[in-house]
């Protein structure tokens, strides 16, 4: 089973997608193809698991690798098909690799599989000058501790882009009132305004589900 945990040397490669609702089945079956044929055969691979928004417009493919060699290995392999080649009727994700840097609870693991309990969200920060990632994340602890304890609130990670470039949230919620809630008058208020003013953010009401998993064995 795919796990999310700090605590532990595995790098996540997060490939955002939009979508339209009416694309959003056909963009998964490519993806799922894609895993199978060509991601699980690849030395390093440790896990996937693909998400949809609810609302249509996104679909978020999450993939673990042993290390960021072995996704250095598969992305400068010419002979292997590139993502972006083998989904080329869809418009472009953003594909990084990243590495989780902030959680809460501390020593959180959140196993992802098609039958979780809960909601998921992503927040999705892309930062205006990649030089002020560390700023970002000292902001993004202030605001996690803040929410520690929140109502609903299971499990949050907040994943840094090794670029820079990007902070992607991934955030499991009990119930949807909690969630709304949260939303509407947030703990972290301070901190997150700092945040704001350093990336542009495509955090979204919309919440996601789990469709697809596979590991390499």
């Amino acid at each position: 089973m795919l796990t999310v945990t700090k605590d532990n040397s595995i790098s996540a490669e997060i490939d955002i997608f939009p979508t339209e609702p009416q694309q959003q089945q056909s963009l998964i079956d490519g993806l799922i193809n894609y895993i199978q044929t060509v991601f699980k055969q690849q030395p390093g691979f440790v896990a996937a698991a693909i998400h949809r928004s609810r609302d249509g417009m996104r679909v978020v493919n999450y993939v673990q690798w042993a290390s960021p060699s072995d996704y250095e290995a598969y992305v400068n392999n010419a002979e292997i098909p590139s993502l972006s080649n083998q989904l080329s009727t869809f418009p472009a994700s953003n594909s990084r690799l990243y590495e989780i840097l902030v959680s809460e609870p501390t020593n959180s693991k959140m196993q992802i599989s098609t039958d979780i309990k809960g909601l998921i969200n992503f927040g999705i920060f892309k930062l205006r000058n990649p030089k002020d990632q560390p700023r970002f994340l000292k902001a993004t602890q202030e605001a996690v501790d803040l929410v520690a304890g929140q109502a609903g609130l299971v499990t949050t990670h907040f994943h840094r882009s090794l670029d820079g470039a990007m902070v992607v949230n991934y955030g499991l919620w009990s119930n949807h009132k909690d969630y709304v809630a949260m939303n509407e008058n947030p703990p972290f208020a301070g901190p997150l305004l700092e945040m704001l003013r350093l990336a542009d953010n495509e955090f979204q009401m919309s919440l996601y589900e789990v469709v697809f998993t596979e590991t390499s064995t």
